[in-house]
């Protein structure tokens, strides 16, 4: 029974075929014309390398974008742990890290941007942050008020990688000179 069905839809297909061939046009064939055309040998020019640009110096992170430290944290009291020191990070920059007291009456830290130029950006007075659940990084002294800390700092205008140093402090003295310094020196870009 398919094969009949099959048949059938083959020779109505030929027969609409033949129709559309016949198109009554009185039997006269149509001519067609095919022409081909002999491919000709286009020239191509040789590509010329153009010279690349010397890249831009980038600038590098030292110690000396950081100055003197007026009174370095010991790791025993203050740590910081991201980022690290010598990093090129983007805009905005994480920081985190420890303190040994820092949850003493939610003291926190101080967090501030220093320019390369010495001059600093407007500090930020940082809480801690919960330590349940958390582990204080090895060689910071555990006490009830071990906590850590964390902050995003955003630069605002800033248009390519420039040299920055991270202040992380305790207290400043009645001067206004920090105290308990941790300095880390990077490089921020937009």
């Amino acid at each position: 029974m398919r094969f009949w069905w099959a048949l059938a839809a083959l020779l109505a297909a030929m027969a609409v075929s033949v129709g559309v061939a016949c198109d009554g046009s009185g039997g006269t064939e149509a001519t067609i014309v095919i022409k081909l055309t002999t491919p000709t040998a286009t020239v191509m020019p040789t590509p010329t390398p153009s010279p690349t640009p010397a890249p831009s110096p980038s600038p590098t992170v030292s110690a000396q974008v950081c100055g003197v430290n007026p009174d370095p944290a010991p790791a025993s009291v203050l740590q910081v742990q991201e980022p690290a020191s010598g990093e090129r990070v983007k805009n905005p920059v994480h920081v985190r890290g420890w303190g040994s007291d820092i949850g003493f009456e939610n003291s926190g830290v101080a967090v501030a941007l220093v320019q390369a130029n010495g001059d600093p950006l407007p500090p930020l007075d940082v809480p801690p942050q919960p330590r349940a659940g958390r582990v204080a990084p090895s060689g910071l002294k555990v006490t009830d008020f071990t906590s850590p800390f964390g902050v995003d700092l955003l630069v605002s205008d800033l248009r390519s990688p420039t040299p920055f140093c991270i202040w992380v402090f305790l207290e400043t003295t009645a001067e206004g000179i920090p105290k308990q310094v941790v300095q880390v020196p990077v490089v921020i870009a937009p």
